[in-house]
């Protein structure tokens, strides 16, 4: 799916004239709302029959114009303190507009029938509502709110008064309501789609003489392309070795060091990444991928890669995920990691101390579009509110833009506002000077509601008390929400002090805590010496004791000292549901599968299978080859790997393979050119031979992720396209696609071991 982001500039200047278009027109509605007020309440003597509720409907009018007039004539102030504050007051006025005339419909109706008064009021609420069509096109939910509002309550009254003239005139608005409905929708996605051609590159009717500053961006967009395709083909070969090292048997705190390490390679993909996305932002090429995700994972995944990286700054990273936040999400998983990593790298950028906060809520239906909400806080240096507004602003792009000035901010942000506008979302900033800054995004999402859980780590934990000693306020909140979910009681302790005061007591009275989990984060040897009174307590034998420390901490001698005297079971943080259902399940004698993806599992046929397949490797790079033959041998398959095009089809020509995983770029025949020889030569035997065609799978594989490189690959004969760095469960994902079903006999091909090449 594919969302065009437009030029910031022209699309506020557009918009603007827009919105202000409407305030204006709304003024004439006003002056036209008295009028036919006045008309009915002595023309039509309403004020005679009811002076009360002429002068209650009376108020209502004067005060919702009052207020709607104030929302126009102070348009300039109000807008720039924020468009979407702007439309929101105006959709507010327009609602109590709709309410209050829509009442005085039914009332008249209810009282005279079809009469006058009838015909006036209904008359001005269906103008005024199809005047709207065109009005104002930024807000289509309010504006069909309005003709609900406007008509559904004369529709109403025409039922309750009866008769055949009435029901037919019922019938008639219901009709018209719909219509306008529809209308209003239609014209909604005309009036987007015309201004997003408007926007679009080369759409002037003119053709003037070719801008250069577009040039000079353009030849600018060619080299990010480049250096990041460069800069890609070593990140393969360090997340590469990282995925064969994760497949071997590591210790539990050689595993969080390997995590660590990953995740930091990712974060230097995701920087890759950012430059690219930075250009497409720029050109209006943002490329969304949908697909249903574990949201909590995900989140999870950026809180172990920036932990170690916060608490390097002696800043500490929390993350409070909502209990009721659904399991799996249906958007693009890579754009809104990149986007919460790149509000988390701001925050730790811009603290030197205090803690850094992740709020994560959902709000609204799960079972339909959700709105997901994500608050990153930070006690920071805060911010002028003048300077938080210009930080989604792009200084590079004005015509007097120094781009030597240091109030850029980067491009971080920018990509951040360009990828959740693509994906239909909100964000923005809340700051004050001394006081840090609030980042936030929405995101409506599809959602799936978590399933009930049969968790045996719940019942194991169901009713036991928990004692929490020395946590920041992000870590404590964490630690009730997740404890709750396993129906356990969590308490703080004001020190390390009162905590074994607590526990002491909790004992005497015959009320005593099951769990303790101190953190490190106050004072670290007064942390482990409360983790040494009670497990040194005979009284407090029955307290299980949990430490919380960073991933730097782990290796210091006193916790190294506790975990090998008492086995101390330490928590890295940040902490979050997956790190602590991971350390718990094991001390209470569960088997706790934890959540994930519907993920393909292997079996032990699956494995014996693969050895019969037989695929050959086309690679220039010799660092790429062994990762990729360190890959292909673990998961089983057989493979054989040549780094230069013409060797692959010579060698073609003496064996037969099942599948090639084919380099694009290699110096004298690139991979597009071999693809092509290849299908010619099937084509060829084909005809020649009159037997069925066979055609062997061809994979792409290369670092350029530029736009039109997997047509290219497609229309070069290849089958699929694989991105560097690789993942290996991607990879076997999309060699279990393409190759048979039923694998050839081992006495088809020539003898050759697992991961063996030549």
């Amino acid at each position: 799916m594919t969302r065009t982001a437009a030029p910031v500039s022209k699309d506020r200047k557009v918009l603007r004239r827009i919105d202000q278009g409407a305030a204006w027109n709304s003024v004439t509605g006003l002056l036209a709302a008295l009028a036919v007020f006045v008309l009915v309440a002595y023309w039509g003597r309403l004020y005679f029959d009811d002076e009360g509720l002429v002068i209650g409907f009376g108020l209502a009018i004067l005060l919702v114009t009052a207020y709607r007039l104030l929302v126009a004539l102070r348009f300039d102030s109000l807008y720039a303190a924020g468009p979407a504050r702007w439309r929101r007051l105006f959709g507010i006025g327009l609602l109590a507009h709709a309410i209050v005339w829509g009442a005085l419909l039914a009332v008249v109706t209810l009282r005279y029938g079809i009469s006058f008064n009838f015909f006036a009021v209904a008359v001005y609420n269906i103008g005024v509502t199809t005047a709207l069509s065109g009005a104002w096109m930024a807000a289509l939910p309010t504006r069909q709110s309005y003709i609900g509002l406007m008509l559904v309550p004369g529709i109403v009254a025409l039922v309750l008064v009866g008769g055949a003239q009435s029901l037919i005139l019922a019938l008639l608005l219901a009709v018209y309501a719909v219509y306008l409905y529809r209308m209003f929708a239609g014209l909604y996605d005309t009036f987007w789609h015309a201004l997003s051609r408007e926007r679009r590159p080369g759409h002037a009717a003119e053709a003037p003489q070719e801008d250069p500053q577009k040039r000079s961006r353009d030849v600018q967009l060619s080299l990010v392309y480049r250096l990041a395709h460069e800069l890609r083909t070593p990140m393969n070969s360090v997340l590469g070795m990282l995925a064969l090292m994760e497949e071997t048997r590591l210790s539990r705190e050689q595993r969080e060091y390997h995590q660590v390490a990953s995740q930091s390679g990712r974060l230097l993909l995701s920087l890759i990444d950012d430059v690219l996305d930075y250009s497409r932002v720029l050109t209006g090429r943002i490329v969304l991928d949908y697909e249903f995700f574990d949201l909590r994972s995900a989140i999870e995944q950026s809180l172990d890669a920036y932990g170690n990286i916060a608490q390097g700054k002696g800043l500490e990273l929390t993350c409070v995920m909502s209990r009721h936040l659904p399991r799996r999400v249906r958007g693009d998983r890579e754009r809104f990691l990149q986007v919460l990593n790149n509000l988390l790298s701001n925050a730790i950028k811009f603290s030197d101390e205090g803690e850094i906060r992740i709020e994560v809520d959902h709000l609204g239906d799960a079972e339909r579009d959700g709105l997901l909400q994500v608050r990153v806080v930070d006690h920071g240096i805060g911010m002028e509110p003048l300077a938080a507004r210009r930080l989604f602003e792009d200084e590079f792009l004005g015509p007097d833009a120094d781009p030597f000035s240091n109030r850029h901010t980067g491009f971080g942000l920018l990509v951040c506002k360009g990828l959740v506008e693509a994906m239909a979302g909100q964000i923005g900033v809340e700051s004050a000077p001394g006081q840090g800054s609030t980042f936030w995004f929405t995101l409506r999402l599809p959602m799936q509601p978590e399933l009930g859980d049969r968790s045996e780590l719940r019942r194991a934990l169901r009713d036991k008390r928990c004692l929490v000693a020395g946590a920041a306020s992000g870590t404590m909140s964490a630690l009730v929400e997740e404890l709750d979910v396993l129906e356990a009681a969590c308490q703080a302790a004001t020190d390390y002090d009162h905590a074994l005061q607590t526990l002491r007591s909790g004992q005497r009275e015959q009320k005593g805590f099951d769990l303790l989990l101190v953190d490190t984060r106050d004072r670290r040897e007064s942390a482990l010496n409360l983790c040494r009174s009670v497990l040194d307590d005979p009284a407090l034998r029955g307290v299980q004791v949990i430490l919380l420390a960073t991933v730097d901490e782990r290796s210091h001698a006193g916790v190294q000292k506790l975990v090998q005297q008492h086995a101390l079971p330490v928590l890295t943080k940040p902490v979050h549901r997956y790190g602590l259902y991971s350390l718990l399940a094991p001390l209470y004698g569960v088997d706790e599968q934890q959540p994930g993806d519907d993920d393909y599992k292997e079996t032990p046929e699956d494995l014996a299978r693969r050895r019969n397949y037989r695929l050959l490797l086309v690679e220039d790079n010799e660092v790429n080859q062994r990762v990729m033959r360190g890959m292909l041998g673990k998961l089983g398959y057989q493979v054989k790997s040549v780094s230069e095009g013409e060797t692959a089809l010579a060698l073609m020509e003496q064996e037969t393979f099942d599948l090639i995983l084919m380099d694009c770029m290699m110096p004298d025949m690139d991979g597009f050119d071999v693809a092509r020889r290849i299908r010619e030569r099937e084509h060829a035997e084909h005809a020649m031979t009159q037997t069925p065609l066979r055609r062997v799978p061809i994979v792409a594989i290369t670092a350029n992720t530029m736009e039109g490189v997997q047509a290219r690959c497609l229309a070069a004969g290849m089958d699929d396209f694989l991105a560097k760095p690789l993942q290996l469960d991607r990879l076997e994902t999309v060699l279990r696609h393409w190759l048979p079903a039923e694998a050839p006999a081992a006495n088809d091909h020539d003898d050759s071991t697992p991961g063996a090449h030549s």
